[in-house]
């Protein structure tokens, strides 16, 4: 974690309002610190950097026990007693562990997100049968399109492993990429420093409880984000943490459903939930191809409907 990030991060613990964090570094490296704290003085959290990647979530503990085998990891190659001491008392605390998190390493979604990421062969077996081709990373370069007119401080949230955040990061002068997999943010760091790209950082977080200030942001995406958390709780989320006059990106398939309820968020109710938010939405449903590879032998295929959305100041 890059250490002049600190001032701009703030405890998610409901009783704090965000309280501005301290950081706690045990060891570093030039000016990142690669393992230590970020503290509230308030309430006393304490948000653990790990491997470089800072994990600002109000429960670790239930974040450990739903990935138990990346807990094993961390317990092992850390290498502050500080920090060994704080995971091994977790540990104490998980009873029934799991290891079924879809996301980490290793998992499928993991490794379909990772193929996306660094394979974009023209001659894949689905893209050739194609008229046209379509790269599955087309749908993060409209990102990087001048007529979107970008400024100011950016947000990516669920981020996975920063395509479309390396893209606002050409637009902006700076961007924080956000997800809750460890995995994705590891990979994204690396990516970040393989690239030398300096305008960025990412964080483990929650999308429904986001470790900035209010209306920090001018500019915040989420992208096929709607249909794994509430939408209710995610658009309200990203509302208070966007600036007056700020531009909110939604791009998404829009199909998730809510088991306990008749709610069905396809694109049209997105949008109305948006403007009753106070924003203005100047383009039409859309419906943009997008592809996702599971293995050589499975794919996900979307028609996302991109949404940009000017909040009233």
């Amino acid at each position: 974690m890059m250490k002049k990030i600190i001032s701009d991060l703030r405890c998610v613990n409901n009783p704090c309002n965000k309280n501005i964090l301290t950081l706690e570094s045990l060891r570093e490296v030039g000016d990142e610190c690669i393992e230590g704290f970020l503290k509230c003085n308030v309430c006393n959290s304490r948000y653990p950097i790990i491997q470089g990647v800072p994990i600002v979530l109000q429960n670790f503990h239930e974040y450990a026990r739903q990935r138990i085998i990346t807990y094993g990891k961390w317990l092992i190659n850390s290498k502050s007693s500080k920090l060994k001491d704080f995971l091994r008392s977790v540990g104490t605390k998980i009873h029934f562990p799991t290891s079924n998190d879809r996301y980490e390493e290793n998992n499928i979604l993991y490794k379909a997100y990772l193929y996306n990421h660094h394979h974009y062969h023209f001659d894949d077996r689905l893209l050739s049968l194609l008229k046209k081709k379509i790269e599955p990373d087309h749908i993060y370069k409209m990102l990087g399109k001048k007529n979107l007119d970008l400024s100011g401080i950016g947000l990516d949230i669920g981020c996975s492993f920063g395509s479309s955040t390396f893209e606002l990061a050409k637009r902006l002068p700076f961007v924080f990429g956000v997800d809750t997999s460890f995995s994705f943010i590891l990979e994204a760091r690396k990516i970040m420093y393989d690239t030398m790209t300096k305008n960025l950082e990412f964080i483990v977080s929650d999308a429904i409880n986001l470790p900035f200030e209010s209306k920090f942001f001018q500019c915040v995406v989420a992208l096929n984000l709607v249909d794994r958390v509430d939408p209710h709780k995610l658009l309200a989320s990203i509302n208070s943490c966007i600036k007056d006059n700020g531009k909110l990106i939604l791009i998404d398939p829009h199909h998730f459903v809510n088991e306990n309820s008749n709610d069905q968020f396809d694109s049209i109710q997105i949008r109305k939930i948006v403007e009753k938010l106070g924003y203005i939405i100047n383009s039409n449903e859309s419906y943009i191809p997008w592809i996702v590879k599971m293995n050589e032998r499975s794919y996900l295929f979307y028609f996302v409907d991109f949404i940009v959305a000017n909040r009233i100041g």
